[in-house]
């Protein structure tokens, strides 16, 4: 199992997850299961967006 906290200091199984998805405009990152959303994040910066997404992606990735 892979564990995230998210900045509100909640945690995350991202087994759970079926996407993740960064907003363009709304600088949140929602993460997704199979039917409903069941978390998000808010970000001051749609750079902070893409900092966390890419952390997200070498963790997800990581062999």
């Amino acid at each position: 199992m892979k564990w995230i906290e998210l900045n509100d200091g909640d945690l995350i199984n991202l087994d759970a997850v079926a996407a993740i998805i960064a907003g363009e405009k709304s600088n949140r990152v929602c993460y997704v299961a199979e039917t409903e959303t069941i978390a998000v994040e808010v970000f001051a910066t749609h750079e902070h967006v893409e900092c966390r997404m890419q952390h997200l992606k070498d963790l997800l990735l990581e062999k």
